[in-house]
């Protein structure tokens, strides 16, 4: 069971971090584009997107976190378990 848990842990994080990495390739690509533009009027950006897809990133960061310790102290837990199956019954 560890075994398993170990792998797709393992295979988690490489996903994890790949996506990390092609996010902080794309950004630096784009920002080699950038070419001067004059004359044109001035337009607000609209910051409510940008703003909920920093919030989206976030919170699915703090749902992946906490379905780790969650599977983490669920394991613990079975541990404990076994382990006091093991030693038996108190006298």
């Amino acid at each position: 069971m560890k075994t398993i848990l170990t792998r797709a842990w393992k295979r988690t994080r490489v996903a994890i971090l790949s996506l990390i990495a092609l996010a902080s390739l794309s950004g630096v690509a784009l920002a080699q584009q950038f070419e001067k533009v004059e004359n044109l009027p001035r337009q607000e950006i609209p910051a409510g997107r940008f703003v909920a897809i920093a919030y989206g990133i976030i919170w699915m960061a703090i749902l992946a976190y906490v379905v780790i310790v969650a599977s983490n102290i669920k394991r613990a837990n079975q541990e404990i378990a076994e382990l006091k199956r093991k030693l038996g019954p108190k006298p």
